[in-house]
């Protein structure tokens, strides 16, 4: 595994690349603002085979996506600076036909905005705190994996 520079507020040291077998794994970024959530998502996922890359906002997740490509991105819905709702318009919008796929988390979604999210292309809404292998599992079938 090698450690490779990244910048826009991704977390450097949490996204590795396997040399082995790049094309093997799928690559998920994990957007929140709270480290502890991102750091209990990402060893879910990396326990299953993902490889992840992590941002504390939607800005910075945005900013990091149009010069990295990720096959997912799980984001949760509440954040500062940029909301996951905001972030899954803009990544439909401005990513131009490889817009990845979205999973947002959420502990406080109505349904007027589930709707919405879903109406703008998520593959799923999570309720937070969420069951780990719910969202593997979720995350496997988005990718079709």
């Amino acid at each position: 595994m090698e450690k490779i520079k990244c910048s826009h507020g991704v977390s450097e040291e949490h996204i590795l690349v396997n040399k082995h077998s790049p094309s093997l794994r799928k690559h998920v970024l994990i957007v929140d603002d709270e480290p502890a959530v991102r750091r209990t998502v990402r060893g879910a996922l990396e326990s299953s085979g993902f490889e992840c890359a992590e941002s504390e906002n939607g800005a910075s997740a945005l900013a990091w996506l149009e010069e990295n490509h990720v096959d997912l991105v799980i984001a949760d819905y509440h954040m500062p600076i940029m909301s996951g709702l905001t972030l899954l318009e803009r990544v439909t919008s401005t990513l131009n036909g490889r817009a990845p796929r979205v999973i947002l988390l959420s502990g406080v979604i109505d349904e007027k905005h589930k709707h919405k999210a879903m109406g703008l292309g998520a593959y799923a809404i999570i309720d937070k705190p969420c069951n780990f292998r719910e969202l593997v599992e979720k995350a496997n079938k988005a990718l079709d994996f």
